[in-house]
């Protein structure tokens, strides 16, 4: 803490009761309940009906989703949290995307189209959007989220992308997101991402390499330190040895706030995967991990998984 005094906490993070399924030939639907950080510092999170949706698989240049889901930002809001590469998402980086005032993290309610062009070397995805985030500033006139993305290499068209696929995948893929809404106080919130995923084996294992910039404009509360503008970035870089269990993961993530300080976060990480992502422990040691008190504060946690 900001004193020199250290705090500890344990908790439980995403429980989830997840319902997925096919209701007729192209039709497929997924419903998931979440109590993302159950008993953090004490406290008692109920369930939430974090996705809700139905896909209507047309063709595959063309589907189309409705109800709640994740807005088709960038690749990392959008990762499958069961496949993370480190312990977490890089939240420091996507510090100012919106989400929906039930809780669900990252989602809003409405309709998105998603398909594979060119051979499926182009893949896109657009949504029009409830755009409610909650607190004083809800969203007037809708959201509209979308992203484009070219693959030169395995593509990924599913709901949610694999961005550390422990050498099953060869991947790279670059695109860009926009996320645009309007507000009742009358500041727009404006985003924009740039984004890459490479994986590949290699003679000594399978590299997995994730980054993104975003660029974010009336992010939060009035006098907040992103509301103003501001930008934030991340690397996420992980190396599975052939044959071995124990996966290194290195990160940075930084914060650069238009009213506020800039945070550099490192993070030293260490995966053992007992039976993949079904079964796994994670550690992450993070230098400069927040803010606390005005001073820069350290964080080490540590993390089962069980996915069944």
């Amino acid at each position: 803490t900001a004193d020199g005094s250290r705090s500890s906490d344990f908790f439980t993070r995403r429980n989830r009761i997840m319902l997925l399924g096919q209701a007729a030939e192209k039709v497929f639907f997924f419903v998931n309940y979440d109590a993302a950080a159950g008993g953090a510092s004490g406290s008692r999170q109920d369930p939430v009906l974090t996705d809700a949706f139905i896909d209507y698989r047309i063709s595959p240049a063309f589907n189309v989703m409705v109800g709640r889901q994740l807005v088709p930002f960038s690749i990392d809001n959008q990762a499958s949290a069961v496949s993370l590469t480190a312990i977490d998402y890089p939240t420091r980086a996507l510090v100012g995307l919106p989400t929906n005032p039930s809780g669900a993290f990252w989602r809003d309610d409405g309709i998105q189209v998603r398909g594979l062009l060119a051979n499926d070397r182009i893949a896109y995805r657009a949504g029009y959007f409830r755009g409610a985030i909650g607190g004083a500033n809800p969203g007037e006139d809708g959201r509209m989220t979308g992203m484009i993305m070219y693959n030169f290499a395995s593509p990924q068209g599913g709901w949610f992308f694999n961005t550390n696929s422990l050498g099953a995948l060869d991947v790279l893929s670059i695109g860009v997101g926009v996320d645009q809404m309007g507000r009742s106080d009358g500041e727009d919130h404006k985003a924009m991402s740039i984004f890459g995923v490479a994986e590949k084996t290699l003679g000594a294992g399978h590299l997995s390499v994730t980054a993104a910039y975003f660029d974010w404009e009336g992010v939060g509360a009035p006098g907040g330190s992103f509301y103003n503008g501001g930008t934030t970035a991340h690397i996420t870089a992980a190396f599975l040895p052939t044959g071995s269990k124990w996966q290194p993961v290195i990160r940075w993530q930084q914060q650069d706030p238009d009213d506020g300080e800039g945070l550099d976060t490192i993070g030293l990480g260490l995966a053992y995967y007992i039976s993949g992502h079904r079964a796994n422990i994670k550690a992450e040691y993070s230098i400069d991990d927040q803010f606390i008190g005005g001073k820069e504060v350290d964080a080490f946690r540590i993390g089962a998984q069980v996915f069944f």
